[in-house]
């Protein structure tokens, strides 16, 4: 009887050890309600985070150096026209707070203080209290004391590589995303270059070579003109026509006699916002009358920045290069 009062104790003991380890599991494993709508709000952000570009980031510039940006630059500086153009094309423009005499486009620049030309005044950089400047490689080493005395400052410093192609181009729109934090408006903008570009590319397959227009590009009245290894002579390759002073490189200057030998049937300016009837001027030299772009009067100027500046608006160039040159296939 003894034994079996024993084995009752027993079962019952037992019964409340599992009881309570039962309870104890069920607490151990119960959790605080789940606001499902605010962990939305957290992914999104992070998955919004991830797609802007987390700060810090480091960018490696045209000299190669590597330069930590902390956080999201919200005072930058400009040093170079093309630079200021880039940063408002990819909705960055609001953050810029210095700029140079020469940046022009778009009109809000004119409101931004200047910190001076190419020369740029550094005490005057440093007075915006910039937390990024953009300088450019095309006047980086002869501006490498001001850009150090900004360095020193603790002002991180962006060079800019100095393009002279499309393909530069776009690394240049590129990188200037990565420093302030425009990188997908910078896709976006390159993403838009392209599509233009291929339209424009796709209406000029129809030229045949026999259709293909000999052009000279005037840059100054002295007789410069862009030679191959130049925007210009990309564009002009694009559209299918004939650089006749693609044998040079860069900007060289050409005598009045080469030219009229080379016979121009197109002849574009690009200095018609200093010099008043460039085309008339040009009408004007003796000896180009038998040049066959004065004789069927096929002179034109186009927008200087728009074909030269190194910036999202050379596709606008191209377009307006097309039109003037070959109005039966571009034109409106």
């Amino acid at each position: 009887m003894l034994k079996k009062w024993y084995a009752i104790l027993a079962a019952l003991m037992l019964a409340f050890v599992l009881t309570a380890c039962g309870e104890t599991t069920d607490t151990e494993e119960s959790t605080e309600p789940v606001d499902t709508e605010e962990a939305g709000e957290e992914e999104n952000a992070e998955s919004e985070n991830e797609e802007a570009g987390d700060f810090p980031r480091t960018v490696t510039d045209a000299l190669g150096e590597e330069i930590v940006i902390e956080e999201k630059p919200e005072k930058i500086v400009s040093l170079i026209p093309s630079i200021t153009e880039t940063l408002f094309k990819i909705e960055q423009g609001e953050y810029v707070v210095g700029r140079t005499d020469w940046d022009n486009y778009p009109e809000e620049v004119l409101d931004i203080e200047s910190v001076g030309d190419m020369n740029f005044d550094v005490e005057r950089v440093l007075s915006l209290s910039p937390d990024l400047v953009l300088s450019h490689e095309s006047n980086a080493h002869s501006s490498t004391e001001g850009l150090d005395q900004i360095r020193s400052a603790g002002i991180p410093v962006v060079v800019i590589n100095d393009a002279s192609s499309i393909d530069a181009v776009y690394e240049a729109i590129t990188m200037i995303g990565e420093a302030s934090g425009g990188d997908q408006e910078a896709a976006s903008t390159i993403e838009e270059m392209k599509e233009r570009f291929a339209a424009i590319e796709e209406k000029a397959s129809e030229i045949s070579e026999e259709e293909q227009v000999d052009v000279w590009v005037e840059v100054s009245d002295e007789l410069y003109t862009a030679g191959s290894e130049t925007f210009i002579d990309e564009m002009l390759t694009l559209i299918r026509a004939n650089n006749i002073a693609d044998t040079e490189q860069g900007w060289p200057q050409f005598t009045e006699e080469e030219v009229v030998t080379l016979n121009p049937q197109v002849i574009i300016t690009t200095y018609g916002y200093y010099v008043e009837n460039a085309d008339e001027k040009i009408k004007e030299r003796a000896a180009w009358q038998d040049v066959d772009a004065v004789k069927n009067e096929r002179i034109y100027d186009v927008q200087s920045d728009e074909v030269t500046r190194s910036g999202p608006r050379l596709v606008k160039g191209v377009e307006e290069l097309a039109s003037v040159i070959y109005p039966e296939v571009f034109g409106e």
